[in-house]
C-alpha cells in the first residue's frame, strides 16, 4: 500500500508539473506595478510600466515588451486591455515592460496623402522610442531582475510593424551603435509588416510567432501598399507583411510560427485564447530551450 501511494503521489505531482510550466502558464498569483520615465522628448515625457510576479524570487528572468497599437496616433501602455495583457503574462513568470511611445496628433497625419518620407519618420520615431526604453530597461537589469538574452517584443498593429522593424530593420531605423547592441530573442506580432524582408539574414533572423488576416487592407498580408494607398497617391510605399516575413525565416532556418485567418482583415486582435497560448508555448521551447520549430497553419477566425 505504501509503495501505491508513492506511486499516486510521484503520478500527480508530475501531472500538476506538466500542467503548470513557467512562461506558459499562470503559475503566480498577485503582480506589482511601477511606473518609470525612460525618457524626454520635446514636449513628450515618455512612460513605461513594468509588472513582476510578487512571489517570484527567480533573480534573472525573461524580459516581454509590449507595444501598444493604435495607428500611431492612439493608444497607451496602460489602456484597460494592456494591463490585463501585462498582467497574465507577467503571471507566467516574466517581467513585463509597457511602453508608451510618440504619437502623431492627428490620424490625417498618417493617409494616403501624407508624403511618404513623412511617414517613414513616425515610423523611425516610435521604433527608436522602443529602443531607448529597452536601454533604459537593460541599463537597470539588476534592479528589474530582467535576463537581458532573453527579450522578446510583442505588438500589434503600429506596435507590431514597430517591434518588426527593430528586430529585422534596424540598420534602416537608427545609426546608434547602442541602439543596434540590443540582443532580441524572439518576436510576437498581431497584423503587423516591416520595410523590407531583404534585410533579414543569418545574424538578425530572429524566431517570431506571427498572427494575420489575409484580407487585411490596412496592413499587407503578403506584399503591398501601405494602407492600400494607390501608385500614384504620396504615402505610397511597399509593405512585407507576415507571410513574406515567414518565408524569409523559412528559407533561413529560423523557427516560425504563422496562423493566417481567411477572409479576415485587420480586425483580428481577439484572438482565440488556444491561438495566442500557443505564442508560449513557441517562446518556450524555441526561444529558451533552443528547439527548432516551423508552422503554417491556415483557420477562420471565430
Amino acid at each position: 500500500m505504501r509503495n501505491i501511494m508513492s506511486a499516486f503521489v510521484f503520478i500527480l505531482i508530475t501531472v500538476v508539473a506538466k500542467a503548470q510550466t513557467r512562461y506558459v502558464d499562470n503559475i503566480f498569483k498577485d503582480i506589482k506595478l511601477r511606473t518609470f520615465n525612460y525618457a524626454i522628448k520635446k514636449t513628450d515625457t515618455l512612460k513605461l510600466d513594468i509588472y513582476d510576479a510578487v512571489d517570484d524570487t527567480l533573480s534573472k528572468k525573461p524580459l516581454m515588451v509590449l507595444v501598444h497599437g493604435g495607428g500611431f496616433y492612439s493608444g497607451q501602455r496602460n489602456d484597460s486591455y494592456m494591463i490585463s495583457l501585462a498582467e497574465t503574462i507577467a503571471k507566467k513568470g516574466y517581467v513585463v515592460a509597457s511602453i508608451d511611445y510618440r504619437l502623431i496628433h492627428d490620424h490625417n497625419d498618417l493617409t494616403c496623402h501624407t508624403p511618404h518620407t513623412a511617414v517613414f519618420e513616425i515610423y523611425k520615431n516610435s521604433a527608436k522610442d522602443v529602443l531607448d526604453a529597452l536601454l533604459f530597461l537593460t541599463d537597470y537589469k539588476t534592479d528589474f531582475r530582467i535576463d537581458d538574452s532573453k527579450i522578446v517584443l510583442t505588438g500589434s498593429s503600429a506596435g507590431a510593424e514597430t517591434i518588426l522593424n527593430i528586430a529585422y530593420n534596424r540598420d534602416l531605423i537608427t545609426n546608434s551603435k547602442r541602439h543596434k547592441s540590443i540582443k532580441i530573442a524572439g518576436v510576437v506580432s498581431i497584423s503587423g509588416a516591416l520595410f523590407d524582408t531583404k534585410d533579414i539574414a543569418f545574424h538578425n533572423s530572429v524566431p517570431g510567432v506571427f498572427y494575420h488576416g489575409e484580407e487585411d487592407p490596412v496592413v499587407p498580408y503578403d506584399k503591398g501598399a501601405h494602407h492600400s494607398c494607390d501608385t500614384l497617391s504620396n504615402g505610397f510605399f511597399i509593405l512585407e507583411g507576415s507571410k513574406k516575413i515567414a518565408e524569409k525565416l523559412e528559407y533561413l532556418d529560423t523557427s516560425f510560427m504563422l496562423y493566417s485567418y481567411k477572409y479576415r482583415g485587420h480586425d483580428i486582435f481577439n484572438l482565440p485564447n488556444e491561438d495566442y497560448h500557443e505564442s508560449f508555448v513557441f517562446i518556450k521551447k524555441v526561444v529558451f530551450d533552443n528547439h527548432f520549430y516551423q508552422s503554417s497553419i491556415k483557420k477562420p477566425l471565430r
